[in-house]
């Protein structure tokens, strides 16, 4: 009887352990996963923070995100990562534009390695309103290792301004301290002098950047005369102060033709700068061209075999010149200001200013003087018939021609299209004639490396073949200030099937 019991006790406890088992497995609702937490560590600048300027976030395969906490009514137009206060953490800093002013504003993030998370520390209000005009930056202007947060663009009445910070977060209490407040109606620009191993090895402070102001000499109405203020690293201070004012006499123009060029507006000074100009003064490592097309609001640069287009965004006159920015059109985030001086009615003088993030050499390859081509490149009014001699009798006989790749190239009304099975290009063409020849200048858009079919080529029309096909060749071409030079290049040969009068 008391195994029989036993048995019983042991067979009611295995039943019992299977039936937990099974309810386990099968019937009891699986446990609930809490959220999932992540860390997020910026990269950390390390020692050699301050002799770089800030990484501007344009990963152009993801959209920007702020890591700042944004109000609703905050659009973020751009963002760069660097170490501000040099606790050795990255710190992010936004420019933003907002609902209730027309001005962008620059919104300051601290890093805080404790909470893992940037804290909204500061709002600079700038008064620039157009951001393509607008550059900002973390650089060691001081070369005390301390990175300086500096930003650069135009003021509504015209004026270039260059404001600069010093970020500090030592002990927990944010302070923000401006070192420099410049402005002129000509150029500001930081000058990088060279700096040496000891400082890239953090064993010594480095040369100071000056800053160089341009501008036009006020207190004399009647004169053309233009300042140059260059100001220094005060460390007594603890900002910029002026140290030296340099005054560049003006060249002496009659009044009838400075009237005439240069009458207060933009346009009027514009229009003169229309045209082909080739450095006759400055570098000497080789020729250099500048081509001015007001009209399609673009400035070509032109040196050796290669070509930069930048769009011509913004510009103001000042008493002996210009001042404009651009913004090269394959590099969106390459700006480039140009400060044009008149020398005489068919001489300027030209400083560049690349974007304040780059690194230059205190003197830029494109400054000097330059002077009108004798040889138009654009077309005379009076030649306007003859321009288009064989681009209207021969390329646009047709709205399409082949190419023996299998391409397809279409012109209508100024624009073409180049297309294949697997390529397509499309863009703007104008043609011209010269010395008796037809040219045509096609302009990819957007501009891009990869283009097939961009830049000068000349027009050479060919006898049709004995199956009646017609036959086109592009011969690429390059333009100088002395002419148009022939490329020993391989043309592009366009045919397409012979068509009936009346035909299209």
């Amino acid at each position: 009887m008391k195994k029989k019991v036993t048995y019983a006790l042991f067979v009611i406890a295995a039943a019992a352990g299977i039936v937990a088992f099974v309810s386990r497995m099968y019937i009891s609702k699986p446990q609930t996963l809490g959220p999932s937490y992540s860390v997020v560590v910026p990269q950390s600048g390390g020692a050699a923070a301050g002799s770089s300027s800030g990484t501007a976030s344009s990963d152009e395969d993801s959209a920007l995100v702020s890591l700042i906490p944004l109000h609703s009514d905050e659009t973020l137009i751009s963002m760069i990562s660097t170490d501000l206060d040099g606790d050795g953490y990255d710190d992010q800093v936004n420019a933003v534009r907002t609902m209730a002013s027309p001005y962008l504003s620059i919104i300051i993030g601290m890093y805080n390695p404790r909470t893992s998370s940037y804290e909204r520390t500061a709002v600079l209000a700038t008064e620039i309103s157009q951001a393509q005009t607008f550059s900002y930056t973390g650089i060691d202007l001081t070369g005390e290792h301390r990175v300086s947060l500096v930003y650069q663009g135009f003021a509504e009445n015209g004026d270039s301004v260059l404001k600069a910070f010093f970020v500090s977060g030592a002990g927990g209490r944010f302070s923000l301290r401006n070192i420099a407040d410049l402005r002129g109606d000509g150029t500001v620009f930081i000058q990088q002098l060279d700096r040496y191993d000891a400082y890239e090895r953090s064993k010594a402070n480095g040369a100071s950047f000056p800053i160089w102001v341009y501008a036009s000499d006020t207190e004399n109405p009647g004169s053309t005369d233009q300042l140059q203020i260059q100001y220094e690293w005060n460390p007594a201070e603890q900002r910029y102060t002026q140290t030296k004012t340099v005054r560049v006499a003006g060249s002496r123009i009659a009044a009838k033709e400075l009237a005439r060029i240069q009458d207060g507006t933009v346009s009027t000074f514009a229009h003169f700068l229309n045209g082909l100009w080739y450095m006759s003064e400055g570098s000497d490592s080789g020729k250099r061209y500048l081509f001015f097309d007001y009209g399609a609001r673009e400035l070509i640069f032109f040196k050796d075999d290669t070509e930069e287009v930048y769009s011509w965004v913004h510009s103001n006159l000042r008493r002996n010149g210009m001042y404009l920015s651009a913004v090269n059109q394959g590099i969106e985030n390459l700006q480039r200001r140009v400060d044009i001086s008149l020398k005489s009615t068919d001489e300027i003088h030209v400083r560049i200013q690349d974007d304040v993030r780059m690194l230059i050499s205190e003197s830029a390859v494109w400054d000097g003087s330059y002077r009108k081509t004798e040889k138009k490149a654009v077309p005379l009014r009076k030649e306007k018939t003859e321009r288009s001699r064989l681009l209207k009798t021969v390329l646009e006989k047709a709205r399409s021609w082949n190419t023996s790749d299998g391409l397809s190239l279409k012109l209508q009304d100024g624009t073409y299209l180049f297309s294949g099975d697997l390529f397509s290009e499309s863009g703007v063409y104008t043609g011209f004639e010269m010395q008796g020849e037809s040219f045509v200048q096609f302009r990819p858009q957007p501009a891009s490396a990869a283009s097939r079919l961009s830049g000068l080529y000349r027009i050479e029309a060919e006898k049709p073949s004995p199956s009646g096909e017609e036959r086109c060749r592009l011969q690429p071409c390059m333009l100088f200030g002395s002419g148009i030079t022939v490329l020993e290049t391989r043309p592009v040969v366009l045919s397409r099937p012979q068509e009936k009068d009346g035909e299209l």
